[in-house]
């Protein structure tokens, strides 16, 4: 099940700088990442929920599901790298998914 599409994406995050291939390859990382920390919840959500989700998936898809560029600029164009450990940017992504849930109960406990 997919949470977003490109036309959803491109509306709700016209300054992002990422091309339609980009984030059709990006996509089912930032997804599974959702529902593995909502243990399958945010597959039935509605609503306002559904939609927190969408932007959830979103946001993990433009970090790139672990990806490690920590800072980018646009004038002269530099990027800045960061050593990440696979459990840091598990950590990361773990903290940006539950700032986008946060009160929906989709990552409660089990």
């Amino acid at each position: 099940m997919a949470y977003i599409d490109w036309e959803w994406y491109s509306n709700h995050f016209p300054l992002e700088e990422m091309t339609e291939d980009e984030f059709m390859r990006r996509l089912p990382a930032a997804e599974m990442k959702v529902d593995i920390l909502t243990h399958y919840r945010a597959r039935d959500a509605t609503g306002n929920k559904g939609e927190q989700v969408k932007a959830c998936a979103a946001k993990l898809e433009q970090d790139g599901a672990g990806d490690n560029v920590k800072s980018a600029s646009n004038d002269g164009y530099s990027e800045t790298y960061e050593l990440v450990t696979p459990e840091q940017a598990e950590e990361a992504l773990r903290k940006e998914c539950f700032r986008w849930l946060s009160g929906t109960g989709l990552m409660g406990a089990m």
